[in-house]
C-alpha cells in the first residue's frame, strides 16, 4: 500500500503550514544511457492551483508544495472543481560529473500544456502533448540540462482544461526510452484505432448515401440524416485525433465539445422531421425549437473559446453542457413512445443503443480492469463507446429510412394502380369511339388496298406454283415413269405414278388457300422428296424433323414455300456429288408467334455450283427462287408479317465448302 496519502494528512502537523519541504535531488553522472525510464516521484514536490486565477511565479513559490503522489485518473477528474486546472511540480537535479553536462528529457504524461521554468523563474521551454505524434522527432519534449558539478532546480507548470485525460507523472527519459514509450503507446492503442476507424468508415458511408439521396429527391429527411451522420463522424475523428495522435489538423485546445451541439442540432431536426413531430406534438416542438436555438448558442461559445480561451471559470458549467442534449433526447424519447409513427420502433431502438453504450458507461463510470492492456484501453475509452453507440443508432435510423422508402413505394404503387385503372376506362371508351370513326373512314381505302394486294398475291402464287412445278421436273418425272414401264418394273412405275398424282393433287388443293396447315405442307414436301429420291436412285437422303411441341394440324403457313429451297438443295447442291448427300429439314418454334425452318444440305456449295453452271443451276433456279422471294414480299405486305429467308454458306475448319443452310422465319 502506498504511504504517501497518509503523509499528505500529517505533513502540516510535522512541518508547519509554511515550512519549506526539501526533497533529495535526482543524482546524475553526466548524460545517462538508461534502458528504462526513471520515476522521480520520490524527488518531486507538487502544488495544485485550484483558484482559477493565474498566479505569478513568485506567488507560486510562496505556496505550500507537498510531496508528489501519482494519483489515478479518476482522482484527478474528481478534483476538477474549476475550469483551469494548474499543477506545479518542482525537483532538483544534481550532476556529479565534473566534465560532462547532464541532459535528460522530462515527461509528465499526456497533458494539455507544460511549461518548464528554472529555479529563478526563467521560462525555459513549453510543450503540449494533446496531439500525440507517432514519430518522436516531430515533438520536442522538455529537456533538462545541468552543467557539470552543479545542482539545478526546475519548476514545471502543467495546465489542463476542463477534462483531464491522463494522470500526471514525473519521469525522466533518454531519447531512446521516450521513443520506446511512444511505440508502446501506439501498440496498446492499435485495437482502439481499428475500432474507431471502422465506426468512422460506417458513418461516412451512411452519411454520404443519405446526402446522395437528398440530391436526387430533395427530401429534407435525408439531408438532416446525412449531416447528422457526417458531423458525428467529425466528432469521432476529433476524439480519435486527440487520443491517438493521428496528425489531423484538428487540435483539441479547450474542450471535447467542439461538434457535440451541432450533432444535437441535426439530431433533433432529423427525428422531428422524420416522425412529423411538429404536426403531432406542436407544443413539444415549440420547446425543441428553444433547444435548437440553445445548441446554436452553445456551439458559438465553443468556437469562440477555441480561438480565444475559456469564458467561464466554473468547471461545472462545462461538465454540464451535455445536459441540454440529454434533456432534448429524453423529450424526444417520451414523444416517440406515445407517437403513432410507423418508424418509431427503429428510432427508439437507435436511441436506446446510444444511451446504453455511451451515456450509461460515461455517467456510471463502470470500468474493466485486468487482462490485456490493449483490450482494456479499447473497452474503457468512453469516446469509443459513444462512437459505437452512435454507429448502431445511425444504422437503426438508416433502417427506418429504408422502411419509409418501402412504404412510400407501396403508396405510390397504389396511387399508380388507381390512376391506371381510371386511365384504362377512359381509354377504352375513347378507343371505341376512335374505332368506329376509323372503320367509317378507312373502309373504302382498305377495300382498294385489299383488291390490289390480292391481285398481286394471286399473280405471285401462280408464278410460285409454276416455279415449283416447273416443266423440267414434270418432264423428268414422266420419263422416270416411262423408264420403269419399259423395264417392266410395274411396281415402281405404279408407286412413282401414285406419288406423282398425289403431289399434283396436293399442289392444286393448296394453291387455292392463302394458308395451309404445316402437316399438309410437309406432306406435299415429302411426296416431292420421295419422287426425287427415286429418280436419283436413292442417292439423296432426306430427313424432316419437327419439334414435338409444335401442333402440325394447328399451325398454318403460306403454301409451297419450302419446296423451291429443297429443290435447289437437291439439284444444285447434291446433283454434282457422285456419292449423293443429305438434305435436312428442321422445323422449330422459338416463340409463340414465329416458326423457324432450317433446310441444310451437304452439297458442293453455291460457289462451286455457280462455276459448273449446270442446267438446273441456271434459268430454272433463278426463276423459282426469284418468284418465291417476290411471293414472300407480297405475303409480308399483305399480312403485315415479317417472313424472312436467309442463306448461309457452310464451310469446314479448312475453309472448304460443305453445303448450304437456308433459314426461313415464318410468322404464324
Amino acid at each position: 500500500m502506498n504511504s504517501w496519502p497518509l503523509l499528505w494528512l500529517w505533513w502540516p502537523l510535522l512541518a508547519g503550514a509554511q515550512s519549506p519541504v526539501v526533497m533529495p535531488p535526482v543524482v546524475l553522472n553526466g548524460t545517462p544511457a538508461w534502458a528504462q525510464p526513471v520515476d522521480i516521484a520520490g524527488h518531486t514536490l507538487r502544488y495544485d492551483d485550484l483558484s482559477g486565477v493565474p498566479l505569478s511565479f513568485g506567488a507560486v513559490r510562496q505556496q505550500l508544495f507537498w510531496p508528489f503522489v501519482q494519483q489515478q485518473l479518476d482522482e484527478i477528474e474528481h478534483a476538477s472543481a474549476v475550469s483551469a486546472i494548474v499543477s506545479w511540480l518542482t525537483f532538483r537535479v544534481q550532476n556529479t560529473s565534473l566534465s560532462q553536462p547532464a541532459n535528460v528529457l522530462f515527461h509528465a504524461g499526456r497533458q494539455g500544456q507544460i511549461d518548464l521554468f528554472s529555479g529563478q523563474g526563467t521560462h525555459l521551454q513549453r510543450a503540449g502533448t494533446y496531439q500525440m505524434p507517432y514519430n518522436v522527432r516531430q515533438w520536442q519534449p522538455l529537456t533538462l540540462r545541468v552543467l557539470p558539478g552543479q545542482t539545478s532546480t526546475f519548476f514545471v507548470k502543467i495546465t489542463n482544461y476542463v477534462r483531464v485525460v491522463d494522470p500526471i507523472t514525473a519521469t525522466l527519459h533518454t531519447p531512446t526510452t521516450l521513443a520506446a514509450w511512444f511505440a508502446n503507446f501506439a501498440y496498446e492503442t492499435r485495437w482502439l484505432f481499428m475500432g474507431l476507424m471502422l465506426v468512422a468508415g460506417s458513418l461516412f458511408v451512411m452519411g454520404f448515401f443519405a446526402l446522395s439521396q437528398f440530391m436526387f429527391n430533395r427530401d429534407l429527411v435525408f439531408l438532416y440524416y446525412g449531416l447528422f451522420s457526417l458531423v458525428t463522424l467529425l466528432l469521432i475523428l476529433w476524439n480519435a485525433n486527440f487520443r491517438l495522435g493521428l496528425g489531423l489538423p484538428m487540435p483539441m485546445k479547450i474542450t471535447s465539445q467542439y461538434f457535440t451541439f451541432t450533432v444535437g442540432f441535426f439530431y433533433i431536426l432529423f427525428i422531428a422531421t422524420f416522425t412529423e413531430l411538429p404536426v403531432e406534438y406542436p407544443s413539444v416542438w415549440t420547446v425543441l425549437k428553444f433547444f435548437l436555438i440553445l445548441f446554436v448558442c452553445q456551439q458559438v461559445v465553443v468556437i469562440y473559446e477555441f480561438r480565444h480561451g475559456l469564458l467561464f471559470h466554473e468547471n461545472w458549467f462545462y461538465l454540464r453542457q451535455e445536459l441540454t442534449f440529454l434533456l432534448a433526447g429524453l423529450m424526444l424519447f417520451i414523444c416517440l413512445i406515445q407517437s403513432k409513427s410507423p418508424f418509431r420502433g427503429y428510432i427508439l431502438a437507435g436511441i436506446v443503443c446510444l444511451w446504453i453504450m455511451s451515456y450509461l458507461h460515461m455517467f456510471i463510470g463502470f470500468r474493466f480492469d485486468g487482462g490485456n492492456r490493449a483490450v482494456m484501453v479499447f473497452i474503457n475509452y468512453i469516446p469509443f463507446m459513444y462512437a459505437l453507440g452512435a454507429m448502431f443508432e445511425n444504422f437503426c435510423f438508416l433502417m427506418a429510412l429504408a422502411y419509409r422508402n418501402k412504404l412510400i413505394e407501396l403508396e405510390k404503387g397504389q396511387i399508380q394502380t388507381q390512376y391506371t385503372n381510371q386511365l384504362e376506362e377512359q381509354l377504352a371508351v375513347r378507343a371505341v369511339e376512335i374505332e368506329l370513326q376509323a372503320k367509317l373512314l378507312e373502309t373504302v381505302r382498305v377495300k382498294q388496298l385489299e383488291r390490289k394486294f390480292n391481285q398481286r398475291l394471286a399473280d405471285s402464287e401462280m408464278s410460285a406454283l409454276r416455279a415449283q412445278m416447273n416443266p423440267h421436273f414434270i418432264f423428268n418425272c414422266l420419263n422416270s415413269i416411262k423408264l420403269y414401264t419399259l423395264q417392266n418394273n410395274t411396281d415402281k412405275a405404279s408407286d412413282y405414278l401414285t406419288k406423282f398424282a398425289r403431289l399434283i393433287r396436293l399442289v392444286l388443293e393448296n394453291s387455292r388457300a392463302d394458308r395451309v396447315t404445316l402437316e399438309r405442307e410437309l406432306d406435299a414436301l415429302q411426296l416431292y422428296i420421295d419422287l426425287e429420291a427415286m429418280r436419283f436412285k436413292q442417292k439423296v437422303h432426306i430427313g424432316i424433323s419437327v419439334a414435338p411441341d409444335i401442333d402440325q394440324q394447328f399451325v398454318q403457313i403460306p403454301p409451297l414455300l419450302l419446296q423451291p429451297y429443297v429443290e435447289n438443295a437437291i439439284w444444285h447442291g447434291l446433283m454434282h456429288k457422285p456419292e449423293g448427300g443429305t438434305v435436312s429439314i428442321d422445323v422449330t418454334q422459338p416463340t409463340d408467334g414465329r416458326l423457324r425452318v432450317e433446310i441444310t444440305d451437304d452439297g458442293i456449295g453455291r460457289v462451286r455450283a455457280g462455276e459448273l453452271r449446270s442446267k438446273s443451276a441456271g434459268h430454272n433456279k433463278s426463276f423459282g427462287m426469284q418468284v418465291t422471294a417476290d411471293r414472300i414480299r407480297v405475303i409480308n405486305q399483305l399480312y403485315n408479317a415479317q417472313t424472312q429467308a436467309t442463306i448461309h454458306d457452310l464451310v469446314d475448319p479448312n475453309g472448304e465448302a460443305r453445303g448450304t443452310k437456308v433459314v426461313l422465319e415464318i410468322p404464324i
